[in-house]
Formats: C-alpha cells, structure tokens, sequence
C-alpha cells in the first residue's frame, strides 16, 4: 500500500465537488444526495467549511438546503480543490511556504528532485478542472 496518497477529506472533498460540478455552476445538492454516495454528514460539515473558505463552494442552510457550486465548473483546477482542504502541494515539508528553514537545506540530497516533484504534481493537478470530472 502507498504511503502517498490524498487523505480520505481530500478524497471526499474531490467526490463532492464533482456530484456539485454534475449539478452545474450555482446549482443546489443536498446533503443527503451527497450521502447517498457514501459521503459522511458529519464529514461532509467539515469539508464544506474548507471549501467555502476558499471561495469554491456556496453553502444554503435550512429546509431543502445543500451545498452548491460558487464558479463554473471549468474554472476549477483539481489544485483548488486540494489546496483548499491539504494547503499547499508539497512533496517535502521544507517546500512548503512559511515552513521553518531545514538545517540540512544547503546540502540536502534529494531538495532538488523533490522540487522538481513538486512542480510536476501542481501542473498535473493544474491541468485538470472540475468540468474534466463529469
């Protein structure tokens, strides 16, 4: 088993915006719609906070409530979505912006090819939009 891989909210959070991005641009899904596929409640809760924080997902409360898309669905990269629930895309905790200087920075074996990991994992996810899901 891989040990790389996105966490079960990412994964998730990936199954929620595409049954959103199937729905279409400003169109409301229920919770219990998104249950339906397997998707926790009390999961869901969370995962939604992240993505409404970053600007991807408009949320409606009450009777006949749910969650909808806040832009169209070929405007988001798989790299908004990620980023919104993990942070930034990093192979490496001394990539990541705002991390603390590793000692061994200077004279680390493997800082370039993780760099270079780094860059081909954000243009991957870069390339492909919520509209490529559905």
């Amino acid at each position: 088993m891989s040990s790389f891989r996105f966490r079960k909210k990412t994964e998730y959070a990936l199954m929620m915006v595409t049954l959103l991005a199937q729905a279409g641009e400003g169109k409301l899904v229920s919770v219990a719609s998104m249950q339906s596929y397997g998707l926790p409640r009390s999961f869901l809760v969370k995962i939604a906070r992240d993505l409404i924080k970053a600007k991807l997902v408009v949320p409606k409360e009450g009777r006949g409530g749910g969650y909808s898309l806040a832009v169209s669905p070929s405007k988001v990269t798989l790299k908004h979505v990620v980023e919104a629930i993990e942070g930034e895309v990093a192979t490496a905790s001394c990539l990541v912006h705002g991390a603390k200087k590793c000692p061994l920075q200077d004279k680390c074996p493997h800082r370039t090819l993780m760099i270079k990991l780094t860059e081909q994992l954000e243009s991957v996810l870069s390339q492909y939009k919520l509209s490529d899901l559905v």
